[in-house]
């Protein structure tokens, strides 16, 4: 069977998600294509739905995205009949979108096995109703609600990535030297502000929470790409790298600096940072730059509210042993939380991150995404009307919550555009309060995003820099002037 997925566009970023269905389906002897849609007009995309003449269109999303694909299926629909499938964190905790119009199936949940056998299953003309994962519309409108099947067990069995579906679509892709890879699935941790929590509920009993990979699996597949695309940095994009069975990160450690020899970036977690051990350790491995995440420095709203359980105590003894062994610090930080006295939490955590000395303070709106504690909490506090079609497609825009005082609003989100270059740059400190009042956000959001692709390029390799220069500049300028611009098929009104 053909399989049509569609991407907006890519925003510089791979989609692991389909790139291993794409592998998985082509083992099956399925055709796949990706489309990118953002600069085509809908004569220009039906057009080139017409000629590949696929049998499902498919897309994954999340939640914020998900209007821009609901229109654009039903547009597409209109005009060349086919089944629909979205899957993606929309879909799974959203599950009753698959209720709109022209939206045939959604899937919640890995798709790994489901998706192909719902593939395999329309291919041999069997019934396909009763597919685990999904939750169907019949013809006459009647719903059908699947139970969610086991996980996938064994994470070896899966295919590579299939990187090429993306990079033939986006040649920024391709000449970007830092990849992302993923050595496990799963996260214990109960943040409220993240949809783990929701998930694990969602899954008890299907199987283990946490699965890893085998480090020659892991290492066979940078070896791939390193073979077949530039890379000069490995991204392990895990929820936390370092939870990891006894003795795999020793043995990634050896083999990954004798058979790959890159710099690393990361993801951590301070409380798994609480010996010298594990920064030799990172050091030995190559590790350039560990994400570690903040939050929010307020220690009672960070275990009481978010659930991190990680007092600042340990966030500083973490990065301590960091900067000792010089291994670059990227704090993730969370502002405008649906809390008391929202701004004061955000300076006490811009305030800790000038003590922490990060090399990058990065920082995201809080959005309450659907089903999460934090999201029923903004809604309890009426601080949130339960309109996730108000969600943005970024979090690094504008504020989905109602603080009860635009200046109080305006404060908060000019903050988070402030918030790594005032960290950066402590001598602003005082001025903060005076910055973040000024009715500036546009040119701030400049700012915030220029800021963001000098601390990048900074970081990247000459060679990755001179790759990358010419589509960083151009997303740049495309992304921030457009940044709230959401209709299907600007480029052409529709007739």
């Amino acid at each position: 069977m053909k399989i049509q997925f569609f991407l907006k566009s890519t925003t510089m970023y791979e989609r692991l998600g389909i790139m291993t269905l794409s592998s998985i389906l082509k083992q099956k002897g399925h055709s796949v294509r990706l489309l990118l849609t953002e600069e085509l007009s809908e004569d220009e995309c039906v057009a080139k739905i017409k000629e590949y003449k696929p049998d499902i269109l498919a897309y994954s999303i999340t939640t914020g995205e998900h209007n821009y694909y609901i229109d654009l299926n039903k547009i597409v629909r209109d005009r060349y009949d086919c089944f629909s499938v979205f899957g993606g964190p929309h879909p799974t905790f959203k599950p009753e979108m698959v209720e709109k119009d022209r939206v045939d199936a959604i899937c919640r949940g890995e798709g790994d096995i489901y998706f192909l056998e719902l593939v395999e299953r329309m291919e041999k003309g069997k019934d396909f109703y009763n597919t685990p994962n999904f939750w169907f519309k019949k013809p006459n409108g009647d719903i059908i609600r699947n139970e969610i099947g086991p996980l996938v067990e064994d994470l070896n069995s899966l295919p590579f990535p299939d990187r090429k579906l993306f990079y033939d679509a986006d040649p920024s892709l391709r000449f970007n030297g830092k990849k992302m890879f993923m050595s496990m699935r799963g996260c214990p941790n109960q943040c409220t502000y993240c949809f783990n929590h929701v998930y694990n509920k969602m899954t008890e009993g299907k199987g283990k929470m946490l699965r890893v990979r085998s480090v020659d699996n892991m290492i066979a597949e940078i070896k791939e790409v390193k073979q077949n695309y530039f890379l000069d940095c490995v991204f392990i994009d895990d929820d936390t790298f370092l939870i990891k069975p006894n003795g795999w990160l020793e043995e990634f450690a050896e083999k990954f600096l004798k058979e790959i020899g890159l710099p690393l970036f990361c993801n951590g977690r301070a409380n798994l940072i609480y010996e010298d051990r594990i920064g030799k350790l990172l050091k030995q491995m190559g590790c350039q730059t560990m994400c570690l995440g903040v939050e929010c420095a307020n220690n009672e709203i960070s275990t009481k509210i978010l659930k991190r359980n990680i007092p600042n105590e340990q966030i500083v003894k973490a990065c301590e042993i960091l900067h000792k062994y010089k291994i670059k610090i990227l704090t993730q930080n969370l502002v405008g939380l649906p809390v008391d006295d929202p701004l004061k939490a955000d300076l006490e955590t811009l305030d800790f991150n000038i003590k922490l000395k990060p090399d990058y303070a990065w920082s995201s709106i809080l959005y309450p995404y659907p089903e999460t504690e934090l999201g029923k909490l903004a809604i309890q506090k009426g601080m949130f009307d339960e309109n996730f079609d108000k969600i943005h497609v970024s979090n690094k825009t504008d504020s989905a919550l109602n603080f009860g005082d635009p200046k109080l609003k305006l404060k908060i989100v000019n903050l988070h555009k402030l918030f790594g270059i005032i960290v950066q740059f402590p001598f602003l400190r005082p001025f903060t309060e005076f910055l973040i009042s000024q009715p500036l956000t546009h040119f701030y959001t400049w700012l915030y995003f220029a800021f963001y692709g000098y601390k990048t390029a900074k970081n990247a390799s000459k060679k990755g820099l001179l790759r990358m220069a010419k589509y960083y500049m151009l997303f740049y300028f495309k992304y921030v002037s457009g940044i709230e611009k959401h209709t299907v098929f600007s480029k052409i009104p529709r007739k």
